[in-house]
């Protein structure tokens, strides 16, 4: 808790000085605390402790994978499982998901065992550091890799279990951003942060080969979405474009003005558009197409709110576009789909497009064209556009302890090159028509 208000404390005053003083307060923070924060000193001392921790466990046998607790954060933490594997083959393995996103990890084969133990919310509680604390005294793990943000080690590790936390690789993850050709994506950091640890005390098995990560469906949730497709007849020759309004923060959601001329701009398209309801921002999506004219509205689909998320995620698969801000469903669109049972096979050619307001595009974000950057899991084309801003700077990373009064993440946004992007990238999957869609049966 004490961690939680250091944090609350600092990002409030950040928050304060660029209010204040949008641009000269950016530059300070960028220019005082980039240099701090990405300073290779820091990195050298908090490896060191890292090594010190390493030199205690006596043995590998025995692993727990802690990721953020939000459902995207279950979801891209698994290249840590991928860089363990590469090391230990043979080791039991538990891994810890958001409850939510649980059904679309558990079949993960790099894992022994997958733990729903996270539910919702922006934090964890005090009933899953409890959860946590249980399960490491009980499972008497020989390492722990703690990938929340917004976990104190103390506050889960009893006596003096090994655990290793990725803010001590917050200062390469800094530093990387000054450099436009170091794929800064947490995938691949967390990929890269786990198996720079444990070279420290073995050699990998395994070569680095890291695309991006994978979820993997029960039959019932493909059925569900290939029943739902067919009631809007989504085999059609007509393109798809699945649109999610939503986004956790303020700071990560395009305002309603600039999405609804956005989406009137799509829906001006020869394409059918599936349009999230919205969950963290309530009937968004209805209100969304309340505002378009008559005569494009009912180009438009609201995706029901109560849709299981697994099957949400599987209805992606028959989109050939998808649009979406920095939360969850960006990662749920970019992750290669597999059938758990093989009974069905996945398209996976959903280009991916992304906004991006506070946060850092290169960290979240995917793109096959620009240097730096991950591509979507897909075989389909990504692309990450970060919209003009007064005011961003290195503390807008950390989202959910900003406190600006005023968001001006989307202050700038070129609407006419997002939905450009989306006509040319539709016209040239026009000369490919017809295409399957969705999953089959394989």
């Amino acid at each position: 808790m004490a961690n939680h208000k250091l944090q609350k404390a600092f990002f409030d005053g950040s928050s304060r000085i660029t209010g204040h003083f949008p641009r000269a307060g950016s530059k300070f923070l960028d220019n005082t605390l980039r240099p701090l924060a990405g300073n290779h000193v820091l990195s050298a001392f908090f490896a060191l402790y890292n090594r010190r921790i390493l030199g205690r466990v006596k043995s590998f046998r025995r692993f727990l994978i802690i990721p953020d607790i939000h459902i995207g954060d279950s979801v891209i933490s698994q290249s840590a499982l991928t860089g363990l594997r590469d090391f230990f083959p043979d080791a039991h393995v538990d891994y810890v998901s958001n409850s939510s996103a649980h059904p679309l990890i558990k079949g993960n084969p790099d894992a022994t065992r997958v733990l729903p133990l996270f539910s919702g919310g922006c934090f964890p509680t005090s009933e899953n550091l409890a959860c946590l604390r249980d399960l490491i005294k009980k499972e008497e793990y020989d390492l722990c890799l703690n990938f929340c943000p917004f976990i104190n080690d103390k506050d889960i590790v009893p006596g003096r279990q090994a655990i290793l936390n990725v803010l001590s690789h917050a200062p390469s993850i800094v530093r990387n951003e000054g450099n436009a050709t170091q794929i800064n994506h947490f995938i691949y950091q967390s990929y890269k942060f786990t198996r720079d640890m444990l070279s420290f005390i073995a050699a990998p098995l395994r070569r680095e080969a890291l695309r991006g990560v994978d979820l993997r469906f029960a039959d019932s949730a493909v059925e569900q979405a290939l029943r739902f497709a067919s009631e809007l007849s989504l085999a059609s020759d007509e393109p798809v474009i699945m649109f999610n309004p939503d986004g956790a923060s303020l700071f990560t959601r395009m305002p309603f003005d600039k999405q609804a001329d956005l989406l009137g701009r799509l829906a001006r398209l020869k394409a059918l558009i599936l349009l999230g309801s919205g969950h963290s921002a309530a009937g968004i999506g209805e209100r969304l197409k309340a505002s378009l004219p008559p005569l494009v509205s009912g180009r438009v689909i609201i995706i029901p709110r109560n849709l299981p998320l697994e099957v949400y995620a599987a209805l992606i698969d028959f989109s050939d576009v998808f649009i979406t801000g920095d939360t969850g469903p960006l990662h749920l669109a970019a992750a290669h789909r597999i059938s758990q049972t093989g009974k069905y096979t996945f398209r996976n050619r959903t280009a991916v497009l992304s906004f991006f307001g506070a946060t850092p595009a290169r960290m979240s974000g995917y793109d096959s064209s620009q240097p730096g950057f991950l591509p979507a899991n897909q075989e389909a084309p990504s692309w990450a556009y970060t919209a003009g801003s007064p005011c961003r700077n290195i503390t807008c990373l950390n989202k959910l302890f900003k406190s600006c009064r005023s968001a001006r993440c989307f202050e700038k946004v070129d609407l006419e090159c997002l939905s450009g992007r989306i006509a040319a990238y539709l016209e040239l999957l026009a000369k490919r028509m017809p295409l399957r869609r969705g999953p089959a049966a394989a």
